[in-house]
């Protein structure tokens, strides 16, 4: 049998060794189990700090959407007033409307050249070069509804001479129109 005193040594090992186990079972599970997870935890925090303020974003920005959209509303309906660009030349219609248009404001030695179409990749334009006479109140009527044609025109040059003092005078007027390239 053994004896007291071996048997307090061996208890006493036994103790320690015990102590040795827990102390080592606490270590890894530190290492291996709770280390590891907190900080999977704190990744998890940081992600929905992260999204809730992605989230916070994107219902602001979303907000504003309704208000977006009306003024999308807005602009197609002003874009379709602009001037169209016709898919032909046009140039009798175009002829027409001008020389209405001079008839209307009392316009007189009315003259309209057209000169030579050119070609570009998305478009085709026509020069045209006017001459006219007129009071100035007329010619001023004249090219303010001249603007208001649905064509697109863009004036390249004008001159406006006096021709004497009654308020009479020469204009030269270049312009190209525009139409669509075939």
């Amino acid at each position: 049998m053994w004896s007291l005193r071996s048997q307090i040594t061996w208890f006493n090992r036994i103790q320690w060794t015990l102590a040795g186990a827990v102390v080592l079972m606490s270590a890894g599970f530190y290492l291996f189990a709770y280390r590891p997870q907190t900080r999977r935890q704190e990744e998890l925090r940081a992600s929905i700090v992260k999204q809730q303020h992605e989230l916070d974003s994107s219902q602001s920005q979303t907000s504003v959407l309704p208000s977006v959209a009306s003024e999308v509303k807005l602009l197609r309906v002003r874009l379709e007033k602009f001037k169209a660009l016709p898919r032909q030349q046009e140039l009798p219609q175009f002829i027409r409307d001008i020389a209405q248009l001079g008839q209307q404001a009392a316009l007189k030695r009315f003259s309209l050249t057209p000169g030579v179409p050119s070609r570009d990749d998305r478009f085709n334009e026509l020069p045209v070069q006017l001459t006219f006479e007129g009071d100035f109140v007329n010619v001023f009527s004249f090219l303010r509804h001249t603007e208001d044609l649905q064509r697109l025109t863009r004036v390249r040059g004008m001159s406006v001479r006096s021709k004497d003092k009654l308020g009479q005078v020469k204009v030269q007027l270049s312009m190209n129109i525009y139409f669509a390239a075939e």
